[in-house]
């Protein structure tokens, strides 16, 4: 989670505003006590920064001059940071939405900027010059099965651990070490095309990227930790699909709590490898499993599609009737901002109703990570990812889903071919 920080208690009051709105509260928003001078604020910004929340510095361009003078004091914190002067006088000055989309913006910043030195670096300022905007995502594209199947279905050369910027409609833009080498285009109901390419690869080794980022997502994880602590008291249920993002979550919620149940929904056309990989994390966390199976009547309801996903229905009431045996439930899922709009717009902390199962919390403690983050994390974790990522997948979901591309569907049946 983010810490908002500002000069004036007027200006704390604007931005609670827009963090009870669209946030519900769950930011934490902070004023440096109005003091003018380095002299008058120093002491309240070291105390700030000892908190565990990433702190993101909000000042007016008349304040341009206390920017300054406190920006040795955030870097001398050690951790992620980012401070910016609005062009309006006062932070309080600026219309609503404008700061919220300011918020917006330095959010992804976090998640996708990125400085190369000789390896991936995120760093908000982003030297590298990442296209930032608030519904992209960026990951790693690893392993040997992904590179081969770039080669051998698109005919684009990667080099081992490329960065991966994905855009809006699938589109995404490929890096290996700090050059783009390729765009292509997975968009949903079209065949996946290669835009351009350039025959470049540059292995960039795994080693170096943890070591140049183990603070950074340290630094995150703890802020996300000291989020769940708010949520102490609850029976945690950690919905797990074996994705990554999954993982992270219950991941996190095994640091924190001492008994986490994970549910594992599987469904009947399940991507292959699923079990087994739920099966051995499980076991080297040591936390509880519950499975619940979920057949899929094709010939019943038909294949699901876009307009009709009536396979999620099924997953969903599945989840809730496995979470409503607990008495006081909390479900800590892992929905990331930089998957969709429509969950970057969601706030961290979400109330369900079911009219049959009652009320569900659910929870996002990785909410504001990028891909990258969670590959990372969980790697330095010593948790190896689901298989299927090493092959080129990004997401995982059903062999049926309607939201598979012809990226996905190609990926699958280069799968079956080889016997895999």
């Amino acid at each position: 989670m983010f810490h908002l920080i500002v000069r004036a208690r007027k200006d704390a009051k604007a931005l609670q505003y827009i963090n009870e709105r669209n946030y519900g509260g769950f930011l934490k928003v902070s004023s440096l006590g109005g003091g003018r001078t380095l002299e008058e604020v120093e002491g309240p910004l070291r105390e700030l920064l000892d908190e565990p929340y990433v702190p993101i510095l909000l000042l007016g361009d008349a304040e341009e001059e206390l920017m300054e003078e406190v920006l040795p004091v955030l870097e001398e914190s050690g951790k992620p940071f980012y401070a910016r002067l609005l062009r309006t006088k006062r932070v309080r000055n600026m219309r609503v939405d404008e700061l919220h989309s300011n918020i917006e913006e330095i959010k992804a910043r976090f998640r996708l900027g990125i400085e190369w030195k000789d390896a991936y670096a995120l760093n908000p300022e982003n030297p590298l010059g990442i296209e930032i905007h608030p519904d992209y995502d960026i990951y790693l594209a690893m392993g040997e099965g992904f590179r081969r199947a770039m080669r051998s279905i698109l005919g684009v050369e990667i080099g081992e651990n490329s960065l991966v910027l994905r855009k809006l409609m699938n589109l995404e833009v490929y890096y290996s070490g700090p050059h783009r080498v390729a765009e292509v285009s997975k968009r949903l109901g079209s065949p996946v095309e290669v835009l351009w390419r350039i025959p470049s690869a540059e292995a960039v080794p795994l080693e170096r990227l943890i070591e140049l980022n183990r603070g950074y997502i340290e630094a995150f994880a703890e802020a996300s930790r000291a989020f769940l602590r708010r949520f102490e008291g609850h029976d945690i249920v950690v919905p797990w699909s074996g994705g990554k993002d999954s993982t992270a979550a219950l991941l996190l919620a095994s640091e924190v709590f001492d008994d986490v149940t994970a549910v594992y929904v599987r469904m009947e056309y399940e991507m292959p490898g699923t079990d087994e990989y739920v099966e051995e994390i499980a076991r080297r966390l040591g936390v509880d499993v519950i499975r619940i199976d979920v057949p899929m009547p094709l010939d019943r309801y038909g294949v699901p599609t876009h307009s009709n996903r009536w396979c999620t229905r099924l997953k969903v009431e599945a989840l809730y009737r496995a979470a409503s045996e607990f008495e006081k439930p909390l479900l800590l899922v892992g929905d990331r901002d930089g998957e969709s709009a429509r969950r970057r717009l969601k706030p961290p902390v979400l109330e369900r109703r079911n009219d049959v199962l009652g009320r569900f919390l659910e929870v996002m403690p990785v909410k504001f990570w990028s891909g990258l983050m969670v590959q990372l994390f969980l790697l330095m974790r010593g948790i190896e990812l689901h298989p299927l990522y090493y092959e080129g997948f990004y997401r995982l979901g059903c062999t049926v889903c309607p939201s598979l591309s012809d990226w996905e569907v190609r990926l699958l049946r280069k799968r079956e071919k080889e016997g895999s």
